[in-house]
């Protein structure tokens, strides 16, 4: 941060951790993001954490095959890899992330 960017790249970021440290450092950045003005793409395969904290969703097959607002990208149609993407994720509640960051803000 010494460096003041404008824009973070996170790579799996939270990949390998569990939730309430993955919780942690999701709300760092997003105090970051308001306090700073900068910008975070974030590359994930975990559709909870891209639910709870996208703006914007590109979908990457190898190269970008869509992209648009987050409420775009998940409401159907989608395109042939986003839907297979989207529907690989198991049946789980798929808002557990968005629901405690929202709690969490109160």
């Amino acid at each position: 941060m010494a460096a003041d960017p404008e824009l973070i790249i996170c790579d799996e970021i939270t990949s390998a951790l569990d939730q309430i440290v993955q919780e942690e450092i999701l709300k760092l950045l997003m105090r970051l993001q308001r306090e700073l003005g900068m910008s975070c793409i974030f590359i994930t395969h975990d559709i909870a954490t891209v639910r709870a904290i996208a703006d914007e969703i590109g979908v990457h097959q190898g190269k970008v095959v869509e992209r648009a607002l987050k409420s775009e990208i998940l409401t159907p149609p989608h395109g042939p890899y986003t839907e297979r993407l989207l529907s690989s994720v198991p049946e789980m509640d798929p808002n557990w992330l968005t629901r405690l960051l929202a709690s969490r803000r109160m």
